[in-house]
């Protein structure tokens, strides 16, 4: 059945489900998402929220990334990415809440513009790097208690919003860390990370 993604270039959000749908070897079109888009024709049509992604599968439109990731995988559960007993999925899913929500959404765009009108691109970008650094080494115990990956022994959900919050990080102009960075290494040493993705 047909899957249409609404995305846009640089969104983290975006680029979780696409992430999966490519990790799942799923058919899917992508439709670029413009900022002008975004406060119009599509924020009316497509997402009322205004925020990519928005997965269009059978009549229905889906939105926020986590909801799209969880319905990719009940719908197709070849190569599962939220775990495959009950504790596992909590720890994951856990893992993915903290990165979305704690991490990801106070230094959102329209989040900053909002709180912080005043500070410069420049500032806002450090401010940017400087949260998320923070919450990572805050996040950090709770990762690769079991091996390379985040929660487990396998690729899951986690290993993509970390290795993409950490991507955000890096393009906001902070050091690297070594043990996220060497989880992205491990990730695309495995094959895990496509290639759209692998630069910073």
């Amino acid at each position: 059945m047909f899957i249409l993604l609404y995305s846009a270039l640089g969104s983290n959000s975006s680029e979780r489900v696409e992430w999966v749908l490519t990790y799942k070897g799923l058919e899917w079109d992508r439709i670029e998402v413009t900022n002008e888009a975004l406060k119009t024709t599509y924020r009316e049509q497509i997402n009322p929220f205004g925020f990519v992604p928005a997965l269009v599968h059978g009549g229905r439109t889906l939105v926020e990334s986590m909801a799209i990731i969880e319905y990719l995988d009940e719908c197709f559960p070849d190569k599962p990415v939220l775990g495959v007993s009950p504790s596992a999925r909590a720890q994951i899913r856990s893992v993915c809440s903290h990165v979305g929500s704690t991490i990801h959404s106070p230094q959102n765009r329209t989040v900053l513009n909002f709180l912080r009108p005043e500070l410069s691109e420049t500032d806002k970008k450090d401010l940017r790097a400087r949260w998320i650094g923070d919450q990572l080494e805050t996040l950090e115990p709770m990762l690769w208690r079991d091996g390379h990956f985040c929660c487990g022994t396998s690729f899951s959900a986690a290993d993509v919003f970390v290795a993409t919050i950490y991507r955000k990080y890096l393009q906001h102009g902070g050091g690297k860390l070594d043990r996220f960075d060497g989880h992205r290494t491990h990730l695309a040493e495995q094959g895990l990370i496509p290639d759209y993705l692998r630069q910073n």
